[in-house]
């Protein structure tokens, strides 16, 4: 029994070495990909164009924040006047 146990154990790691390198195998290319599209003549000019229209979304997606947030501060700064005015009212009616 104490074989067979030790033969799993060892096709287990065998597997798990395999599987690793398979992995580090398909990081190494990436970064090698990478690299090579870094250099300057390799870099296609679509992504010029796609970096340009994300920049354009990423603006959109900050002017619809702004115009969604506009609201909600206006509101909160009319409440803290309102409160604010409240408050000088009681503290001056108290003093009589």
């Amino acid at each position: 029994m104490a074989v067979i146990r030790d033969i799993a154990l060892i096709l287990l790691a065998v597997e798990a070495f395999v599987v690793a390198l398979i992995l580090l195998v398909f990081v190494g290319a990436l970064v090698y990909g990478t690299g090579w599209l870094l250099r300057r003549d390799h870099l296609p000019a679509w992504l010029r164009v796609v970096q340009a229209y994300l920049a354009l979304g990423c603006a959109y997606v900050e002017l619809a924040m702004a115009a969604i947030v506009k609201p909600i501060l206006v509101l909160h700064s009319v409440l803290a006047f309102i409160q604010n005015w409240l408050k000088a009212i009681v503290k001056t009616g108290g003093e009589r």
